[in-house]
């Protein structure tokens, strides 16, 4: 594998619909398949950072509450228990594999401060020249309400800005962006290429996530747009989908593309699939 695929810088997010079972707690599963598609961008040769949800979800049955937190003091708190369960899982499942994981947690603030952003984009860079798996998730123990992303999607988008990635990918609980709800209309049709965000395609996302994130496809729009801007081919689909990830990278998963705006034609869109697939 040459150095022009191996040294491929990969930002993959995962929300915590995808971690958790449907009763709200981290599933263990779901974990296993989220670190199988790290390991397939890895053993392919890929740098990969994971923006991973789900620190709330796996912690607020440990406090001691039935259903997820609506206040900020005990959604910090199942955070603080939740986060400890959730990259410790991580780390040895990737250990299976051969791999270190690390634990980075920001707020929005490191990335509006020139002297925090920097640092944190040193030490990613570190991590990534070593083969070490940055985990990266909001900092939700000490994060105040006006300060707070809202949800991974943005904190993805920031987060590929910041290390230059070349891929931005959203695995959700959704196949991609349709026009209409495939949930409750079976006439629902996928998007498979977006280039550039406009007005007709910020008009298709709709309201918030599920019960068990905080995401929507409306959020999924905003951090898309944030990563076009910054000239970085995007992606949307589902994470239930094994082997997805390297399916993506190839062009050849369903799910939704995003195109910078400097790629306005399909030949522009198979060239940097060529240049993006392993080899």
């Amino acid at each position: 594998m040459g150095d022009l695929i191996k040294n491929k810088r990969i930002v993959l997010k995962i929300g915590s619909s995808s971690l958790t079972s449907a009763q709200g707690e981290m599933s263990h599963r779901k974990l296993e398949r989220v670190v199988n598609e790290v390991v397939s961008l890895k053993d392919a040769g890929f740098e990969v950072l994971l923006v991973s949800s789900g620190a709330i979800a796996a912690g607020y049955r440990k406090l001691g509450c039935l259903t997820r937190p609506t206040t900020l003091a005990e959604e910090q708190a199942a955070a603080s228990i939740g986060q400890v369960e959730l990259i410790r899982t991580y780390a040895d499942l990737l250990l299976e594999h051969g791999y270190v994981g690390s634990q980075i947690l920001l707020t929005k603030s490191d990335f509006s401060n020139q002297g925090r952003s920097l640092n944190a984009r040193n030490t990613i860079n570190v991590l990534l020249e070593r083969g070490i798996i940055p985990i990266i998730n909001e900092n939700d123990t000490v994060s105040m309400t006006s300060l707070r992303f809202g949800d991974n999607d943005t904190l993805g988008a920031e987060v590929s800005c910041l290390v230059t990635a070349d891929f931005y990918m959203i695995l959700s609980d959704v196949d991609g962006l349709f026009r209409g709800n495939p949930r409750t209309d079976p006439a629902a049709t996928l998007v498979h290429e977006v280039f550039g965000i406009t007005a007709e395609i910020e008009a298709l996302a709709g309201g918030g996530g599920s019960n068990r994130g905080t995401g929507g496809m409306k959020s999924k729009i905003e951090a898309f747009k944030q990563t076009l801007d910054h000239g970085i081919l995007s992606f949307l689909g589902d994470a239930s989908v094994s082997g997805i990830a390297i399916q993506a990278l190839a062009q050849k998963a369903k799910g939704t593309y995003f195109y910078p705006e400097n790629l306005r034609t399909q030949e522009d869109a198979k060239e940097v699939a060529f240049y993006m697939q392993p080899k």
